[in-house]
């Protein structure tokens, strides 16, 4: 992937990106993205997706234990979180049928932390994207995967729709960048050979 595009993620998405080995100060990710720039767009849909879930996961679970606290304190007697969490409204009927029904209904339950999902390696394997990451959960794993299988029909050069083929290397590419990396090649090969001679 092209650098600019490269920095761009790890700008985007620091918390994923960041790598914190014992003898390296904190850069993006060791390698890099070492695909084609063609998946740019599912890679920054994917860590978008990931980074939203793990940050509205921590909301709700403090929205729960905030809650909690509140509802403890007011079925022992204290209303002041209530009073300061409803500090705004001035509806002294709702007021009363929230209290009512927080002091009559249970505990909320408490979400799992989400571990912060960063980056292993992202690289092109078999044709198609590998995103090996360290954290995350289940609904993190269904997205990755969808996101590697998106990448066997979309180019890898281009984002057009491709295939994967082979033999020998297999790539998923259009038609069109398989073109042109064939006169590349050609080109650099008779280049190759005119400087043997």
């Amino acid at each position: 992937m092209k650098q600019v595009l490269d920095e761009l993620l790890c700008k985007k998405y620091p918390q994923m990106t960041v790598n914190r080995g014992r003898h390296m100060k904190e850069t993006c990710m060791y390698w890099g993205f070492e695909c084609g720039d063609g998946w740019f767009n599912i890679l920054d849909q994917l860590m978008g997706n990931i980074q939203q879930h793990i940050n509205w996961k921590i909301k709700q679970r403090d929205g729960a234990i905030k809650y909690n606290a509140m509802a403890t304190q007011c079925k022992a007697g204290n209303f002041d979180m209530f009073e300061e969490d409803m500090k705004d409204l001035t509806n002294l009927e709702y007021k009363a049928k929230r209290l009512a029904e927080i002091i009559a209904g249970d505990f909320r339950e408490v979400p799992e932390v989400v571990p912060q999902v960063t980056l292993d390696q992202v690289k092109e394997k078999f044709g198609t994207l590998r995103f090996y990451y360290s954290g995350g959960d289940d609904e993190i794993s269904g997205m990755v995967r969808m996101a590697e299988s998106m990448s066997g029909v979309m180019c890898e050069e281009c984002s057009a729709p491709a295939e994967t083929h082979g033999p020998g290397w297999i790539r998923t590419i259009c038609e069109p960048c398989e073109q042109a990396r064939e006169v590349k090649r050609a080109k650099d090969m008779a280049e190759y050979e005119s400087q043997r001679s």
